[in-house]
């Protein structure tokens, strides 16, 4: 039997700020098209190549007339012709040649064949209704700083600019590491004692929706060399490695010596559960995450420590948001006020918890209560278990549930942190 007693365990904090510390990325850059460009990361302001506008243009629809016209009040336009006196001119366009102030349609009264025109307001001053050259922003002027999220206004705002591409941060390659003799692909018959691989389903679309490119490897036995090529291979080929499954204590979950062998372990679980056997270590200079195997516990460690290491590649902030809420109902933790080991009261089936704090985590949705305070309210249920509980979740309550610890009560405030979907 294998010793895992010198495994090390820490707080969820501590490793995020591990992986933080240890995730030394260079992030290539590349041009794309800004048809291509949002969602990615700008890596280079832009400036504007032009004057905007180039030239006097009219704000609105309008009519175009000479200012000097108007200098002394309304004047007669009995015998005003078009392109003489007046012509039509429409929002953003240059003004006709020869005029310099604008009256919004609104405020011109034409007969039904157009040759008759006069007006109910008279312009304010020379320009009014118009947009100076250059008025808006000046060729050289910047637009967009470097490390902004590319929006669909910021794309149209680069292209208002001049620019038909831009320069942004290549994604980063996150590989994806399935592990286990009982996982087999998606389709066909499913031998007994056999599970679908569904993980790298779930993976790939998260590490698309966080920016990244995903590198999504087949399945890799419990075998100790087949496990440390993948990992020599996804290190050297990837900038971020995830390890799913392989690193508790089963006879064949060799994920965790294959990476102390090869590479430096920082730690090989966390003080929560689900999600305990949650690891970190560096292969090649290679960040490796190690996340759970179950794909409950795999989707929100992988929201836990995953997207930080992510996030950091891309110069945003690797931090979850934080929102102070009420408790709407009693939510209870499994891993509180059971017997110690050893005791009579212990089942064989009770996994045994190592002494000191430990948390429980808790999928919760947020709905806004009558008086206007946001309340908490468990998803768990025999409705929604396993993975559907995150399709109705909004965040998660890292719960204390350490033996003594006193439980939440229904209307006490809690700390809960919002579930990453996308970058913005």
């Amino acid at each position: 039997m294998r010793d895992h007693s010198k495994h090390i365990q820490v707080r969820k904090d501590e490793a995020v700020k591990i992986i933080l510390d240890n995730c030394n990325f260079t992030a290539g850059t590349e041009s794309v098209a800004i048809s291509e460009a949002a969602g990615r990361i700008l890596a280079e302001d832009i400036l504007s190549l032009w004057d905007v506008p180039n030239c006097l243009t009219c704000r609105m629809d309008s009519v175009a007339v000479r200012w000097d016209d108007f200098a002394d009040g309304m004047p007669d336009t009995s015998s005003w012709e078009r392109g003489v006196q007046w012509e039509f001119a429409n929002t953003g366009v240059a003004m006709p040649q020869g005029f310099d102030t604008a009256i919004v349609i609104e405020h011109v009264i034409l007969s039904d064949n157009d040759t008759k025109i006069a007006f109910d307001a008279l312009p304010s001053g020379r320009y009014s209704g118009t947009s100076a050259p250059a008025s808006k922003v000046k060729k050289g002027d910047l637009l967009v700083p470097s490390g902004t999220y590319i929006t669909p206004n910021a794309a149209a705002l680069i292209a208002s600019g001049g620019h038909t591409e831009a320069e942004v941060l290549k994604r980063p390659k996150v590989a994806f590491l399935p592990t286990g003799n009982e996982l087999i692909k998606a389709g066909g018959e499913i031998p007994a004692g056999r599970n679908i691989e569904s993980n790298s389903y779930m993976m790939e679309h998260k590490i698309i929706s966080w920016g990244g490119e995903p590198v999504i490897y087949d399945i890799i036995p419990d075998d100790k060399e087949a496990l440390k090529g993948a990992l020599y291979d996804a290190s050297e080929n990837a900038d971020i490695v995830i390890l799913n499954a392989g690193s508790s204590k089963g006879n064949d979950d060799w994920g965790i010596e294959m990476l102390e062998e090869a590479g430096t372990v920082f730690y090989h679980q966390t003080n929560h559960g689900p999600g305990h056997h949650s690891s970190f270590g560096v292969l090649n200079g290679t960040p490796v995450i190690g996340i759970s195997g179950p794909p409950g516990g795999a989707a929100f460690t992988a929201d836990f420590y995953v997207y930080p290491a992510v996030m950091k590649y891309l110069g945003r902030d690797p931090y979850p948001k934080k929102l102070k809420v009420r408790l709407g109902q009693e939510i209870r933790s499994p891993f509180s006020h059971k017997p110690e080991a050893g005791s009579a009261a212990v089942k064989g089936e009770d996994r045994p918890r190592e002494g000191g704090e430990f948390h429980a985590v808790r999928q919760v949705k947020i709905i806004q209560a009558d008086d206007g305070i946001l309340e908490a309210y468990s998803v768990s249920s025999s409705m929604h278990p396993g993975l559907l509980e995150a399709e109705h979740a909004d965040a998660y309550y890292i719960m204390p549930s350490w033996e003594g610890e006193p439980q939440p009560a229904k209307g006490d405030m809690i700390e809960v942190e919002l579930r990453p979907e996308y970058i913005k």
